[in-house]
């Protein structure tokens, strides 16, 4: 962390980040493709009508999680071995609580849970049947790999993602195409790798972990610093899981099935497509907040550097390769020539957002990181606030190509908005 040079450890964290990221979006382009070609479009739309309110759960455990791993990170930093397994315990106490809370309320409010993300009644018997097994696995679900990777333990970190996805792929095939269960085969096959997931992680911090946990009680002041770190997170996940509700909810108004079946592969190409902006953003965390724990100013600037020019050009390759062929990646999952069509418009406009959005990300993260944590949820919030204006604006003035234009326009005013928080911070001498 303090002697490796900047571009080799954004690298080295970030391949192996790019890795288990990659494999999860790889599981979920080949879970959307045993739905789609295994049970069918409209068993699809049930499935991606879910998924805004899984993104809440996963938003809970990024908050927890990453807002630990930067407490973590720095106290590792200190050689606070202690203090950094008492963060880690009481950012388990929290995220369990929060997911046996998530459970009980999906389960107590489904169907309008359900008819607010948007579900229409081609699809309901699929989101339905899907919703109640996936919640009932959602206890088990973990935001730990952040810490995992806090410790530097990388290798640990990549297989706590990889072999539950590759568990989640073969039981795919098992339940969709081998006992023909349909979508509650799909959701079986998610709550087994949750799992999965669950008991790596404990076998982790009993056996691996540097962090010592002799001495473990309920710190509320830790708590209540573990949320405030990790809020900007849970607002960029926040924001992706209202942006799909909202989208959803608006195409099934305005476009129908046909919208939201179309979204459902959208979205699954659009999340494919950030993951190497995810990955370096993940990656640079600990290291803006290891070398500003170790008063290495100069390496933190040069991690944001980088990270920023980085996470640019690739936007700029992919935006290019989705406005050339977007009915080409399509077409993998779908023979419907509608819903074709329909892809092909959205692809080309919304392309451009993930330029504004990498910026906006890695800014958010690295102010997060320096414990500017009244700028980090600012900025974060700003994505949100930007989107929620543009979708309802001009969903209203242009109809469904509205819609995809709120995407880029609200990514560009939220990069500007980060990039001016940066600027007066820098001008005000507190970075």
């Amino acid at each position: 962390m303090e002697t490796v040079s900047i571009p080799k450890l954004i690298f080295r964290y970030s391949t192996v980040t790019f890795c288990a990221l990659l494999f999860d979006a790889l599981y979920n382009i080949v879970d959307t493709l045993f739905v789609s070609r295994g049970v069918g479009d409209d068993a699809m739309g049930g499935v991606s009508i879910v998924f805004p309110f899984m993104l809440i759960q996963s938003g809970i455990a990024q908050m927890v999680g990453g807002g630990a791993a930067v407490i973590v990170s720095q106290k590792l930093g200190e050689k606070d071995y202690r203090g950094a397994g008492s963060v880690t315990a009481n950012a388990m106490l929290v995220f369990y609580s929060s997911a046996v809370l998530v459970t009980v309320l999906g389960y107590i409010f489904m169907l309008p849970i359900l008819n607010l993300l948007g579900v229409t009644q081609d699809i309901l018997p699929f989101a339905k049947e899907y919703f109640a097994v996936v919640l009932a696995g959602n206890v088990f679900s973990t935001g730990f790999s952040s810490i995992i990777r806090a410790e530097g333990k990388m290798t640990y970190g990549l297989l706590i993602w990889l072999i539950p996805t590759a568990i989640n792929i073969v039981l795919d095939a098992v339940f969709i195409y081998g006992l023909d269960m349909g979508v509650k085969g799909a959701a079986l096959a998610t709550v087994i790798c949750y799992f999965s997931s669950f008991l790596m992680s404990v076998l982790f911090f009993v056996k691996i972990s540097c962090q010592k946990f002799n001495i473990i009680k309920i710190e509320l002041n830790t708590i209540k610093e573990i949320l405030f770190i990790g809020v900007p997170t849970l607002l960029q996940t926040g924001s992706i899981s209202l942006m799909f509700l909202l989208i959803n909810h608006l195409l099934s108004k305005i476009s129908g099935t046909l919208g939201v079946n179309a979204f459902a592969y959208i979205s699954k190409l659009a999340i494919f497509a950030v993951v190497p902006i995810n990955a370096v953003s993940q990656a640079v965390s600990p290291v803006f907040a290891y070398n500003f724990g170790a008063s290495k100013g100069s390496r933190v600037k040069k991690t944001l550097k980088y990270s920023i020019c980085i996470t640019v050009l690739y936007s700029i390759i992919i935006s290019l390769a989705a406005i050339s062929v977007p009915q080409l990646f399509v077409k993998m999952f779908t023979n419907n020539s509608e819903i074709i069509m329909f892809s092909d418009c959205a692809l080309r406009i919304i392309a451009p957002a993930t330029v504004f959005l990498s910026v906006a990300l890695i800014l958010s993260i690295y102010f997060q990181s320096l414990g500017r944590k009244s700028t980090a949820i600012i900025t974060s919030a700003s994505v949100l606030i930007f989107l929620i204006i543009m979708l309802f604006l001009l969903a209203y003035l242009f109809g469904t190509i509205g819609i995809w234009i709120s995407l880029p326009a609200a990514s560009a005013l939220s990069a500007a908005f980060a990039g001016l928080n940066y600027f007066v911070l820098k001008k005000r001498g507190k970075l």
